[in-house]
């Protein structure tokens, strides 16, 4: 099987250049590593559209990532357990729309009555 490469396509040792229809135009390069892309450079109006379009798409991301905590639903039959706020040592237990309070005792929750 012999390797074919497209017309635009011209292969050099180990890499492959890519020539668009009417040749490169005059423009820029970006460089990754051992692989260099040249192209036109886009047009002032479009790099500030596509800022703007990035601004947008990190606010909403920060938004998102700002709020602390996850949320998990609650489940039949499966306990939430959190720790008490300024009791290191005592739990707070939600289970079937029941909150109490603990501590674990060898793996096993006891209720405490304070």
């Amino acid at each position: 099987m012999s390797k074919q490469v497209a017309k635009n396509r011209i292969r050099s040792g180990s890499s492959v250049i890519v020539r668009p229809k009417g040749g490169f135009q005059v423009g820029g390069s970006v460089k990754f590593g051992t692989v260099v892309i040249r192209g036109a450079k886009p047009s002032a109006e479009v790099v500030v559209r596509n800022v703007e379009l990035s601004t947008s798409a990190l606010e909403r991301v920060f938004k998102r990532l700002a709020k602390p905590g996850v949320t998990i639903r609650q489940k039949k039959d499966v306990p939430q357990y959190a720790v008490a706020e300024g009791e290191l040592s005592v739990f707070i237990r939600r289970l079937n729309g029941r909150t109490e309070r603990g501590r674990l005792v060898k793996g096993e929750f006891r209720v405490i009555n304070d």
